[in-house]
């Protein structure tokens, strides 16, 4: 049985948008649904317009659509959706100018609402099951001309019983203008896709459903932006923005999923998003399973040690490649050593030494010199011999090309040009066909663009090869380990060190929100920055890697000394074989 009704006149736009200033929700024909935990979401015209619980209110307002790209982002066209100002000012000015609006009431979990506005229609579809509603909405641009830039969707203003904990990616519009789509999740800013909000009473749990690789935010405003407040007011407001821009005619489908729940783990929250990303990803798509440490050598310098005596500017002694003595040594020094400690092999960063033309790591990263290219064998046979592993640093977001006569620059690869892949792909190819297993991607893994680069890759490489990637999101997880550099904090050395500390810089949620979609990942870290004075009686970084199930990354000057507390401190948390004492299955 269908229920419709149809609002036509700008007037209970008005009132709506009144309701919502004043903490009320509009009297509207709605469908009420009632989760198994008593929570009761409600839609009337004005899309889904009020959560609560006991008769207290979680959300309310309304869910409209609008053009984030001129009021936020500072781009694009004006003429359709465009509004201006923050949170419950933008929302009420949209709801304002909503023309017409009806709902259709198809079943008790089903619904589907409809919007005009001046250039602009959008048809909302609601269906709940359990604690979840899916929203799907489709915008139709009827301007004649005018590109509807950046859809967006909101309205919703969520009252927490105190400040809120979660993942909740929020900016001010300052810096989405600064930044653009650098803010979007996959990006090196926004680096897991589902957001999850919690008041300790409440949980929320939020996750786009976009097909395939694709932009999007879920964005938490602020209900006051005054520095005192805040963090401190316990209030947010909602949007779903996608940069999909619509052209003038044209229409467009977007998807989320919304859970309300008294359950407040964060797992439970984005149960929904994760499986998402494994219909959108898959699984793990490389072997994870050899975690033992790693030994880094930097063999290049700078351009000042370029000379006749040095013509590719290499450190001295053992890491002077392109001298079959200095190839010898490094075997004879990092070999017994890594044997020793129990390591996996070596990543050489600067293989080619250091190119004249300037890029320090470069993205012709299989050019070597015609010494080291002749010498090279003597690494890979000994290497091999040994059962350890031979990697070098790689640079797959860049192109090299020439900035003048003497000096070269980088631009980045086009992830969906074939011809691009095709000569990245070949790179690679050519460093394995040296013997090279493992590979550090350098400025690498934080966009869209790298995540479609690295999927590239890993279909072309197959799993056996590993890789490092420097910035990371949970979607390139999918297709490569990361590396990180983790810094030391004496307490008190900021505002925030209230005890000593070290900290990764990709952070510790990120590995432990990547092992819960996709099982164990490789992460090497190297202990980087002090800040302070790490206490004689303080763990180790080695220790403090192994116990977050990170990959010590040891320095070539330093595992020859340590090789054998090394590797008493390695048998504790990983086994013979390579693999993590206590495993995650993926």
């Amino acid at each position: 049985m269908r229920f419709p009704l149809t609002t036509t006149s700008r007037s209970f736009a008005t009132i709506a948008a009144c309701c919502l200033l004043m903490g009320q929700a509009p009297a509207a024909e709605s469908l009420v649904h009632v989760t198994p935990d008593g929570i009761a979401m409600t839609v009337t015209a004005d899309g889904l317009s009020h959560v609560s619980l006991a008769e207290k209110t979680i959300a309310q307002g309304g869910w409209y659509a609008w053009n984030a790209a001129p009021a936020w982002f500072g781009i694009g066209e004006k003429e359709v959706l465009a509004y201006g100002g923050y949170s419950k000012g933008l929302y009420a000015k949209v709801a304002d100018d909503i023309e017409e609006k009806s709902i259709e009431i198809l079943s008790k979990t089903h619904a589907t609402v409809r919007h005009q506005q001046a250039n602009a229609t959008t048809t909302y579809e609601y269906k709940f099951a359990g604690e979840d509603v899916t929203i799907v909405a489709r915008i139709e641009n009827n301007h004649p001309s005018a590109v509807l830039d950046m859809p967006a969707f909101g309205g919703l203003q969520f009252e927490f019983a105190n400040p809120p904990e979660g993942n909740m990616p929020v900016w001010h519009t300052s810096y989405l203008a600064h930044t653009g789509v650098g803010v979007f999740h996959p990006s090196q800013l926004n680096k897991i896709g589902g957001s999850y909000a919690t008041d300790g009473r409440i949980g929320i749990g939020v996750s786009p459903l976009a097909r395939g690789i694709a932009r999007s935010l879920l964005f938490w405003d602020y209900d006051n932006w005054a520095a005192d407040a805040r963090e401190n007011v316990p209030v947010r407001w909602l949007s779903y923005i996608r940069p999909k821009p619509i052209e003038p005619g044209g229409a467009l489908t977007f998807q989320m999923k919304l859970r309300v729940s008294k359950q407040t783990d964060w797992r439970h929250l984005l149960a929904p998003y994760k499986e998402h990303f494994r219909s959108t990803f898959g699984k793990r798509q490389y072997r994870a399973d050899d975690h033992r440490l790693v030994t880094v050598a930097h063999v290049n310098r700078d351009r000042q040690a370029i000379t006749s005596e040095n013509p590719y500017g290499f450190h001295g002694g053992f890491r002077r490649l392109d001298l079959e003595k200095g190839m010898t040594e490094l075997c004879d020094l990092l070999i017994p050593a890594l044997k020793t400690a129990g390591g996996q092999g070596v990543i050489f960063w600067g293989q080619g030494g250091q190119n004249s033309r300037g890029a320090m790591y470069r993205s012709d990263f299989d050019i070597l010199p015609p010494e080291v290219d002749k010498n090279w064998h003597i690494l890979a046979d000994r290497f091999k011999k040994a059962n350890l592993k031979l990697g070098v640093c790689t640079r797959p977001r860049h192109l090299t090309v020439r900035e003048d006569w003497t000096t070269d620059r980088v631009i980045d690869i086009n992830a969906d040009d074939p011809n691009h892949m095709k000569l990245l792909t070949g790179r690679f190819e050519k460093m394995i066909d040296r013997g090279c297993t493992m590979f550090y991607l350098d400025s690498f893994g934080g966009s869209l663009e790298d995540v479609k680069t690295m999927r590239h890759l890993r279909n072309a490489i197959g799993p056996e090869i590993q890789t490092y990637a420097e910035h990371a999101c949970d979607a390139l997880l999918a297709y490569s380990g990361i590396y990180t550099e983790t810094d030391y904090y004496e307490k008190g050395t900021t505002s925030w060190a209230k005890e000593n500390c070290y900290v990764p810089r990709t952070g510790l949620k990120l590995q432990e929100f990547g092992r819960w979609l996709l099982g164990d990942i490789p992460c090497i870290s190297r202990r980087y920055d002090i800040r302070g004075t790490i206490p004689e009686d303080f763990e180790s970084p080695e220790q403090f890697f192994y116990r977050n199930r990170m990959t010590p990354m040891i320095a070539d000057y330093v595992i020859p000394r340590t090789a054998e507390q090394l590797g008493e401190l390695q048998r504790k948390y990983i086994d013979d074989k390579g693999m993590w004492q206590e495993r995650i299955d993926d």
